[in-house]
């Protein structure tokens, strides 16, 4: 996640963006106060000569999503990048359960350097399922939140409902992968103990 740096380089433009909405109530300064927020930290993160892709892919999504709003004149379009995104992951996700190659298996057999040994295990393939579902859900929640808001111009609701489902619902999303992961492996490794 980048360490407490990212988690800041994540967090504070989207908080900033509610502070200065809230006490404003004007959406376009609490827009250039959220991308100046970014440019800041990549500025640093260049400045330090640290590594600055996720600052950088960060300021990306800051600035296509200001531009956006920016050119279509309503402020709820600043939003419309975080749900493209999330449609496009929750997309992803669910096709990989329904081709029989849950994303979450994929990404565990290549970090263990186990390929695609876990699809003849048929445990560990609905396993892999059932957390793979978990992330869709995550997906899915945020747009049956975000986009009755977007539709509705509530500007105020979109950048809370960011927030609140953006890291703490995140978060445990992937503590329990890797529970139930972490799990599995141990489950494995006393089995063949026996």
């Amino acid at each position: 996640m980048g360490g407490a740096l990212g988690i800041v380089e994540t967090v504070l433009p989207g908080l900033l963006f509610v502070a200065v909405f809230t006490f404003t109530l004007n959406p376009w300064l609490a827009i250039w106060i959220s991308v100046g927020a970014s440019v800041l930290f990549t500025l640093y993160r260049l400045i330090r000569r640290q590594a600055a892709t996720q600052a950088l892919v960060g300021l990306a999504g800051v600035v296509l999503s200001a531009v956006l709003a920016l050119m279509s004149n309503k402020p709820e379009d600043n939003f419309v990048v975080g749900m493209v995104t999330n449609g496009v992951y929750g997309l992803v996700f669910l096709l990989s359960i329904l081709v029989g190659w849950p994303l979450i298996g994929v990404v565990v057999g290549l970090v263990r350097s186990e390929g695609t040994k876990w699809r003849q295990n048929r445990h560990h393939k609905r396993v892999y399922m059932g957390v793979t579902a978990l992330w869709v859900g995550m997906f899915s929640l945020r747009l049956a939140v975000e986009v009755p808001l977007y539709l509705a111009g509530n500007v105020a609701g979109l950048a809370t409902a960011k927030l609140i489902l953006g890291l703490p619902l995140y978060v445990p999303v992937l503590a329990l992968t890797w529970l139930i992961v972490r799990s599995l492996y141990r489950e494995k490794t006393s089995n063949s103990q026996k």
